[in-house]
């Protein structure tokens, strides 16, 4: 089913005052909260370099048409920025985005790249606490300024209780790089939900349903 044939039609008025009936492509659908929250409907995927929106509704619909369908499961407006960038044009979105004009007489390419890695963007502080009976560790990461990133030092505490029960609790510091900073915003982007392909029948008609088609 092809997304944009479902969208209602509307007629309007044109500029001879005659009638002309175009598409309205502002019109949308949504998932309830509630489908939303409910794993048996969805299939857990991790986008891969190369795919693309069609590439993956042909990998797990057999059906390329079905693009839409893969951004509606994971809500994903901009299949553009949504979507992970490849390593190719990962690097490309950088050295745009943070080249300027004091690289205009320079290699841009490399001077920006050198920027990008050498740059920090974000200073970090990670604060691991581990129950001493389970083992089980939880972490915490903030964002701290270079001054109290300068001022913070890594410990490791351990902390007894009444029956010697005991935490142990550690700082542990780390800086950021402008390129890896956006990578890890792009990397986050891979995994994604798809509604699993034993409903996606019922969604295409519960769709030109919604839309009237």
């Amino acid at each position: 089913m092809k997304y944009f044939n479902t969208l209602p039609k509307t007629l309007i008025t044109d500029y001879n005052g005659a009638g002309v009936t175009v598409t309205n492509i502002i019109a949308r659908a949504e998932l309830r909260e509630s489908l939303l929250r409910n794993p048996l409907l969805f299939y857990s995927y991790d986008i891969q370099d190369g795919d693309t929106p069609e590439i993956v509704a042909e990998k797990y619909y057999g059906d390329p048409y079905r693009y839409w369908i893969v951004l509606f499961s994971s809500q994903l407006l901009d299949p553009q920025w949504d979507w992970p960038m490849s390593p190719r044009v990962f690097d490309s979105y950088i050295i745009n985005k943070y080249s300027g004009a004091e690289y205009a007489n320079s290699n841009v390419s490399s001077v920006v790249m050198s920027y990008a890695t050498g740059t920090i963007k974000e200073y970090r502080k990670t604060i691991t606490t581990t129950d001493g009976i389970s083992g089980t560790e939880t972490s915490k990461t903030i964002v701290i300024d270079e001054d109290t990133f300068n001022n913070t030092f890594e410990t490791t505490t351990t902390q007894t209780f009444s029956g010697g029960y005991t935490t142990t609790q550690s700082i542990t510091l780390s800086t950021v790089s402008i390129y890896d900073y956006e990578s890890q915003i792009n990397e986050s982007k891979r995994s994604i939900n798809l509604i699993n392909s034993v409903y996606v029948n019922q969604i295409e008609s519960q769709l030109k349903s919604l839309m009237g088609t």
